[in-house]
């Protein structure tokens, strides 16, 4: 019974979460907003949104703010919840945003996205598995106009730091991301090579057009945002990074995603084939042609 749960939440398509508007957030003086997903990760929360809090204070002072998202019901995951909770109790700066459903890391980054603040939005991965310093290219890059910052881990100055026993499961990984970011390729006008790293800083009307047109609630939803950078005329850079990977997915579980990798990419095929993903076309056009001219 759960195992057919869980399939159907991650074919479900997003389409009843909170409603987006980034006009009452217009007087905000929050630089950015951190939105952090996380899945039962209670025990080691504490380390991420210190080592997260140090950076963006170290960056921007006080005008930022950290969204942690415990993506699930509380009932399968009350240490994430305690955790997240004792945390914002502790510093302002931090917002507990729960997300029920659909499931997925896609989902649960836009109902953090429809509560937060900030000029830009910034997301990584729990773990943190990157090098933090990206953000600081990435301000920069979003200072000169750029909306759209992607870190690509098959750039030839990208590094890699992974022990041994890892590195089989690694090259698998690896080999299947080449495959299917071939495929996205072929189906849509992408050009960059690395869709899915999970490290991504963008400007709040990019947020706005990829999270308003996304129907993906889990890890697939990037190559939404590709499309919808290119369909809305938004300016992308892809810059290096430096991933940290200490464990690795279990072959089961990357034929599973290979799997639901080719069920997503027919959706978003479908949506892309009707114009889902252009400003004509897309969700709140009105209020992107207004905010461009302003």
């Amino acid at each position: 019974m759960g195992s057919r749960i869980e399939k159907r939440f991650f074919r479900e398509e997003i389409r009843c979460l909170p409603s987006l508007d980034p006009f009452e957030k217009s007087l905000s003086n929050v630089a950015v907003s951190f939105l952090l997903p996380a899945y039962h990760y209670g025990a080691s929360l504490e380390r991420t949104v210190s080592l997260v809090r140090d950076y963006l204070k170290s960056q921007f002072a006080d005008r930022f703010e950290i969204i942690i998202i415990p993506n699930g019901s509380r009932e399968n995951d009350d240490q994430t919840y305690e955790a997240a909770e004792a945390l914002a109790s502790c510093f302002q700066e931090v917002k507990v945003i729960p997300h029920q459903s659909p499931r997925g890391k896609g989902a649960a980054l836009r109902t953090g996205y429809s509560q937060s603040a900030g000029k830009w939005i910034f997301f990584m991965d729990v773990d943190l598995p990157y090098d933090i310093a990206f953000f600081s290219k990435a301000a920069e890059l979003l200072t000169k106009g750029y909306d759209f910052v992607t870190g690509n881990r098959r750039l030839s100055e990208s590094r890699f730091d992974i022990p041994v026993s890892v590195l089989p499961l690694a090259y698998r990984r690896h080999q299947i991301g080449l495959t299917f970011n071939r495929a996205v390729r072929w189906l849509f006008p992408i050009t960059v090579t690395d869709t899915q790293a999970g490290i991504k800083a963008m400007s709040r009307r990019m947020a706005e057009a990829a999270f308003s047109n996304q129907i993906c609630p889990g890890f697939f939803f990037d190559v939404e945002f590709f499309l919808c950078c290119e369909g809305f005329h938004f300016r992308n850079a892809e810059i290096p990074v430096t991933l940290f990977l200490n464990s690795e997915k279990s072959t089961v579980q990357l034929l599973r995603e290979s799997i639901l990798g080719i069920i997503w990419l027919v959706k978003i095929f479908l949506k892309f084939k009707r114009g889902g993903y252009t400003l004509e076309k897309g969700a709140r056009r009105s209020l992107f042609l207004g905010e461009q001219k302003s």
